[in-house]
């Protein structure tokens, strides 16, 4: 027999789109429901981003370490897989549990189990049968199958996070950051790495300018890059996996292991979203401005699982809170997508914000393009980096920066200033007048302008 209870807000997954709607209402005294399928938390801090970012760290030493030979460092420096697994563990393994009792002590009932629409207004999770004035979906995304012969044999970045060793060679398939930032990471632990790419070029949404340079940067790690390769089938034979890509699934392909990196894609598919009248397409949930479900009024969706542009963690939580206040305070707030820092983690990092060249001159904008390569500058070359570049777009007229692409030391943190800039309404002038520290990254912004 189903148990039933009535809610405020429903919200269904944890991760930080739901980790910011639920203790917000709940704070606001609204009766709160939180129904997770997997690890409290979603995917960034136990299957994503953070151990990912704990694996970069080990790599970037070594990348250093390499890069300043005959510059004064000597010696080698090796990655032990075992013992970093173990390490990334130590940030991944207290946060289901500790969050689960950070919304427990807000006074958030938490449902453990998988969520599916019964209706407009209600959803099962296991045994319970929960009904809420407002729902909230924000179930995150899911690797995207290849639907391909042999797809069995593939892991995803998932299991890439749990290898507890790592193969000796390993392909990516897919061109996107996922495949980019593990390659990194497994190229500079001592792993043979190869590429495979659909499309004529690795990271389409990026600056090519930039990904040039990121490209040559991991040539040089020892990587392979192969683009225009839309793979077929896979097979295994004795302790390798074969790929079968090209025209006919003639060009062969083989590594100790294969990941799927091709993608991700909304995870709808256990939800059952007709029966409570919610439109999606595989982009996500249709909302509105509001992020509100177009065709059911008391649902909302924010996070990946919604079909607006950037599925990235602090968009996420921007669109979490954007959500809670529209369901306290009646539909008052829009989400403002100008300026979203974007970062692929390489090493080094390659970061972007605003628009590229190709949508300025869409938008029929007038702009400066201001690109270097920046290998020559300090930044890069105290640390013996041999690729990195910077590229700024400034508006004719008025000044204001339109957008800006960097690869290079410390390009995660330095995008941030332009981020602020454009969604401040900043000016180069303004920028200009800025005081940095020196000699830093930051500093080079002056240069840039």
């Amino acid at each position: 027999m189903a148990l039933e209870r009535e809610y405020d807000v429903v919200v269904i997954g944890s991760g930080p789109a739901g980790g910011v709607v639920a203790p917000k209402c709940r704070s606001a005294g609204r009766t709160v429901a939180l129904v997770e399928s997997r690890q409290f938390g979603g995917t960034c801090p136990n299957r994503g981003c953070n151990p990912k970012k704990v694996l970069v760290a080990a790599a970037e030493i070594i990348h250093r370490t390499q890069s300043m030979r005959e510059k004064g460092i000597w010696g080698a420096v090796t990655i032990d897989w075992p013992e970093l697994m173990r390490f990334k563990k130590s940030f991944t393994d207290p946060v289901s549990e500790n969050k689960r009792n950070s919304f427990q002590n807000a006074g958030i009932d938490v449902y453990q189990g998988e969520a599916r629409f019964l209706d407009e207004h209600s959803i099962r999770a296991n045994e319970h049968v929960l009904t809420g004035k407002h729902l909230v979906v924000a179930s995150g995304m899911i690797t995207r199958k290849l639907n391909i012969e042999g797809e069995h044999l593939l892991v995803d970045s998932e299991g890439f996070l749990e290898l507890e060793q790592l193969p000796d060679s390993i392909i990516f398939i897919g061109g996107g950051y996922i495949a980019l930032e593990f390659a990194h990471i497994a190229a500079l632990a001592g792993a043979k790495v190869t590429i495979l790419e659909m499309k004529n070029t690795v990271l389409p949404g990026f600056d090519q300018d930039m990904v040039r340079l990121l490209v040559e940067a991991s040539k040089e790690m020892g990587i392979e890059i192969h683009t225009n390769v839309q793979v077929q089938s896979l097979s295994r034979e004795d302790d390798l996996v074969k790929v079968y890509g090209g025209s006919g699934g003639q060009t062969e392909f083989q590594a100790s292991l294969v990941v799927n990196a091709a993608g991700r894609i909304p995870d709808v598919g256990p939800l059952k979203l007709e029966q409570g009248h919610i439109e999606a397409s595989p982009q996500g949930i249709a909302v509105n401005e509001y992020l509100q479900s177009i065709s059911n009024d008391s649902v909302y969706a924010a996070g990946d699982v919604a079909a607006s542009p950037f599925p990235l963690t602090p968009v996420a939580a921007m669109e979490g809170g954007i959500v809670a206040e529209n369901i306290l305070r009646g539909n008052t707030v829009k989400a403002d997508y100008a300026g979203v820092p974007q970062v692929v983690f390489t090493i080094p990092p390659l970061a972007s914000t605003g628009m590229l060249e190709d949508q300025a001159r869409e938008l029929g904008i007038v702009y400066e393009s201001r690109f270097y390569e920046t290998s020559s500058w300090f930044s890069s070359r105290r640390i013996g980096l041999k690729y990195s570049g910077a590229k700024v777009l400034i508006a004719k007229h008025s000044r204001r920066i339109l957008g800006a692409h960097l690869f290079g030391h410390n390009a995660d943190e330095v995008i941030n200033i332009f981020s602020m800039a454009i969604r401040g309404n900043l000016t180069a002038h303004n920028l200009e007048r800025m005081l940095w520290t020196y000699p830093s990254s930051t500093y080079e912004i002056n240069y840039m302008l």
